[in-house]
């Protein structure tokens, strides 16, 4: 009985001290979440402000609406407005760039890693929207279905001989990342005869959609080039006049990646000749100017959309979770999608 009793005053004095260790354990994490750091937006996110205000602050942060305005906030959140010397001026205390995009060349890179300040992005948020507005351009094109539109709102109905289907047909792919290897999935979907993929560096997960093969190639042999790069330093232009002069006049090219990856001037010259018709969704500059060449392209030489690949409502939402998740694991030091390390 002593031996008991004895255990039994053993494990209440043990109880306190392992209760007392738990809560330990756990002040970090909650103090981690109870501290309110100051985040600013300096650009619209394209959903409900509301929405916007509440995914930041249900991972824990303080809310500025900054479109303009300088704040002493400890991140800055932007889409695609430039975060420039000047920018970053007006948030002196700022040590990340959250850039709820995927591309992020309109930060100054240099700036922020002389000031230590990291940046992070959002690489897959709209990897189904680039997709399927890829084969709903080509699938535009090939039915006519603008034109067709335009004949019907102007009185006729015989609109042309008929359109063409993408069955049996061979579609090249020009970078096969995610949504490309997507775009492979979802052309593969209407039986074309064979699915051609081109990328820098060989990519297996392409191998089960078809067969990869130079750029040349791709240019050659495509009834419809879809191009998904990145834009960097070894991409721009990197679709020139040569390239496209390989295409047929019943060949067409989508651009749903970034304008400047194709020789526009070039691009508008071959489609107003009609060697081939193409839909575009990005341009060198954004918006396009008035007198911009490729706006005087013959109407039913391309169907152009003024880009809005990635801008689906699942995808907005998608990408603003992502970013507010982006910020949090920063902050808890435990960062992801990092693209400059301060």
């Amino acid at each position: 009985m002593a031996m008991l009793a004895a255990g039994s005053r053993a494990m209440r004095r043990l109880r306190p001290a392992s209760f007392v260790g738990k809560q330990l354990q756990a002040r970090p994490l909650l103090g981690a979440r109870a501290f309110s750091q100051k985040v600013a937006v300096i650009q619209d996110q394209q959903i409900p402000k509301n929405e916007a205000i509440d995914q930041l602050t249900a991972k824990g942060f303080d809310v500025s609406w900054s479109l303009d305005e300088p704040s002493d906030a400890w991140a800055i959140v932007t889409v695609t407005t430039p975060v420039t010397e000047a920018v970053l001026d007006k948030h002196p205390n700022c040590k990340l760039v959250a850039v709820s995009f995927t591309g992020f060349n309109h930060v100054d890179l240099e700036a922020c890693k002389k000031r230590g300040i990291s940046v992070v992005n959002v690489p897959a948020y709209s990897t189904d929207s680039v997709a399927e507005l890829s084969v709903g351009l080509a699938l535009a094109v090939y039915r006519e279905i603008p034109a067709g539109e335009r004949t019907l709102k102007a009185g006729g109905w015989a609109h042309s001989a008929g359109g063409m289907e993408i069955r049996d047909k061979v579609v090249g792919i020009v970078g096969i990342g995610d949504i490309g290897l997507r775009t492979a999935e979802l052309f593969s979907a209407f039986g074309p005869k064979e699915i051609l993929g081109w990328s820098r560096r060989p990519k297996s997960a392409f191998d089960k959609f078809g067969k990869q093969v130079s750029m040349e190639e791709v240019f050659d042999k495509s009834d419809i080039v879809s191009l998904h790069v990145a834009l960097n330093a070894e991409t721009q232009g990197i679709i020139s006049r040569s390239l496209m002069e390989r295409l047929r006049p019943d060949s067409v090219l989508i651009n749903v990646a970034r304008g400047p990856v194709c020789d526009q001037p070039a691009l508008a010259d071959l489609l107003s000749q009609r060697r081939f018709r193409a839909g575009l969704d990005v341009f060198h500059t954004e918006p396009v100017p008035a007198d911009d060449a490729i706006l005087k392209v013959p109407a039913d030489q391309a169907v152009m959309t003024p880009h809005v690949a990635y801008k689906t409502i699942e995808a907005l939402r998608r990408r603003m979770e992502i970013t507010a998740t982006n910020m949090r694991l920063f902050a808890d030091a435990k960062p992801r999608n990092v693209v400059l390390e301060a």
